[in-house]
């Protein structure tokens, strides 16, 4: 995902789009799954997540849960570059990427919290 496509769709930022609640709810478990796991934890767990989107294309089922998988796949593969750079843990609360996402949902959604206090 190049960093001019919209997170939801990976379309182009000028094609405005939110994400599904599928999608976001498949961002928000993975960050809890991957809470405290290390670069080559992420890793696995991106691959079992890749071979979940690959069982699903082979089957018929609700668009919604090939959405979900998706974001999931999605997800990992952002960790798992993040944590490439360092040999520490996963950590939402210091990922800039979930508190910039969490301080422009606040923005859009007055009375929600906003960074470390929403996750």
């Amino acid at each position: 995902m190049s960093s001019d496509q919209d997170r939801g769709t990976g379309r182009g930022s000028g094609d405005p789009q939110s994400p599904t609640d599928e999608q976001r709810a498949g961002w928000h478990c993975v960050r809890q799954r991957a809470e405290g796991l290390n670069h080559h934890q992420a890793k696995a767990a991106l691959e079992a997540a890749r071979q979940t989107v690959e069982a699903n294309s082979r089957r018929d089922g609700p668009r919604r849960e090939h959405s979900r998988a998706e974001a999931e796949v999605e997800e990992w593969e952002r960790i798992t570059e993040a944590l490439a750079d360092h040999a520490g843990r996963y950590d939402p609360d210091a990922d800039p990427f979930v508190q910039g996402e969490l301080a422009g949902q606040a923005d859009r959604e007055p009375g929600l919290p906003s960074g470390n206090n929403a996750a």
